[in-house]
């Protein structure tokens, strides 16, 4: 299966039940949540690749809150994707697989992690691995058609199931 490996640093996040917090050292200073899981996370690496985390802590701030919470109840991928989200965000080692892309392709459209907030940025990182490895591979485009059952709306919008049967 093709993967292509993202970020460097060794891993700096651990689960604790329904939890996961980030192992900087550093106090967090937000947290998200997203379904049943609370993420426990900095703002800076939120907001500098994420137009959407950089709005919704903006207008968090503007109310005053003491403790910045987000609620992402509707993140493609669920919590699942969005840890990988945080740990790309935080530049911690991950990878990108046929079977992983589809989720992160479509929540980093969502979030909206274009170029403008950071070069090298997930929505453009996603997209190459899609069109330059995954389907150019019929087992790899079929691995990632079956991940889009979850993601559909997102994926067809993208034009990411399309783009796989085209091939």
């Amino acid at each position: 299966m093709a993967c292509m490996k993202l970020g460097s640093k060794s891993d700096a996040f651990q689960r604790q039940g329904q939890a996961w917090f980030c192992t900087t050292g550093l106090p967090s200073d937000i947290v998200v949540e997203v379904a049943e899981m609370s993420f426990h996370l900095h703002k800076f690496p939120l907001l500098s690749r994420s137009g959407v985390m950089e709005k919704l802590i903006a207008e968090a701030s503007e109310e005053g809150e003491e403790g910045c919470l987000i609620n992402l109840p509707d993140i493609p991928g669920g919590a699942k994707t969005f840890e990988l989200v945080a740990k790309f965000c935080y530049g911690v080692k991950l990878e990108l697989t046929s079977s992983n892309v589809v989720y992160l392709r479509c929540a980093a459209e969502h979030l909206e992690m274009k170029e403008e907030y950071g070069e090298g940025n997930l929505i453009a990182l996603t997209e190459t691995f899609l069109n330059q490895v995954v389907l150019r591979s019929w087992k790899d485009s079929l691995k990632a058609l079956q991940t889009c059952d979850d993601v559909l709306p997102y994926a067809e919008e993208l034009n990411i199931t399309k783009g796989a049967l085209s091939r």
